[in-house]
């Protein structure tokens, strides 16, 4: 029978317990012990694979949301491109006949995507990945060949060797790349700012139209031109741009670079695509190191991203 007595010795209280109850007071304690290690261990485990799933999930939602607005993108290159063959064609019928044709063309409506933009939703991300890189290379050498025949139609010189020679070799396997149409990023980056109407992020009016792409990276990061071309400006200006370049490429396309920290070509130089022509600064009126990218046909900015592949 186990004995326990409690002592009173004036004010103190001394609890005296047997050997063997002394050896199951430690017992307990020391299950006590086990389970709440075990169970510290179990919350921890159990909170890092809450954590690993929440990154999983979170990288799963910005991977599809990339694909997504990389879909976006080749929609707009396809629709531009139907639009401009429609366009084609309408001038090559008025060349034909003489007199500005009116209509139809194919009945093909400009505004809707090629049928084979569709996804089947079996397909994985890697091979949506790689059928959208193969679907942009093909839409932007189609790109290029449309708007290099469409300004030689316009300026009437359809009889030009030259320019039919030139259009014949943007039209080829791989030579888009090195034509006068500007077809690569000015600079690595992100688009904090799209084409069109937005916010001024400066004066907040709500009325204000981007006439470009801002793609925001370090200072000083390069800026290099998207194609081959002349300088026509390389300086400072009183408007907005602050430190700008523009390069006239030729049939009718021109490009700018703007809010600059540093320009390191001149005007009137021949420059090549892929070469340096500035440094990314926050000249002008700007909120952060950015380059403000304006692609203009025959003087009216068009959207850069139906020029740009879908990575950069």
């Amino acid at each position: 029978m186990m004995q326990s007595m409690i002592a009173d010795d004036g004010e103190r209280y001394t609890l005296q317990m047997t050997h063997k109850q002394g050896k199951i007071a430690c017992a307990i304690i020391a299950t006590l012990v086990i389970v709440s290690l075990i169970l510290t261990i179990w919350g921890i485990a159990r909170q890092v694979e809450i954590v690993q799933l929440r990154q999983q999930t979170q990288l799963q939602t910005e991977q599809l949301k990339l694909l997504q607005q990389k879909t976006d993108v080749l929609d707009k290159k396809i629709q531009n491109l139907n639009q401009i063959s429609e366009e084609n064609k309408q001038m090559l019928k008025g060349a034909e006949t003489g007199t500005p044709s009116q209509g139809g063309g194919d009945g093909s409506d400009p505004k809707q995507p090629a049928a084979d933009s569709e996804v089947s939703p079996t397909v994985t991300a890697a091979q949506l990945s790689a059928r959208l890189s193969r679907l942009d290379k093909d839409a932007q050498k189609l790109l290029v060949s449309f708007y290099t025949m469409r300004n030689i139609l316009r300026d009437g010189g359809a009889q030009d060797i030259a320019a039919l020679q030139q259009l014949n070799y943007a039209a080829g396997s791989g030579g888009y790349s090195n034509s006068t149409t500007p077809s690569i990023w000015p600079s690595k980056g992100v688009i904090t700012s799209p084409y069109g109407s937005r916010v001024d992020p400066v004066t907040g009016s709500t009325s204000a139209f981007h006439e470009g792409i801002d793609i925001a990276d370090d200072y000083g990061t390069p800026i290099v031109a998207t194609a081959s071309g002349v300088v026509t400006f390389a300086g400072y200006t009183d408007g907005g741009y602050g430190n700008l370049v523009e390069i006239d490429h030729g049939n009718g396309f021109v490009t700018r670079y703007g809010h600059n920290s540093a320009v390191v070509v001149t005007v009137g130089m021949t420059v090549k695509q892929g070469q340096m022509i500035a440094a990314m600064g926050s000249t002008g009126k700007s909120t952060g190191a950015h380059v403000h990218y304006e692609v203009r046909v025959n003087g009216t900015p068009v959207d850069p991203m139906v020029f740009l592949p879908i990575s950069n």
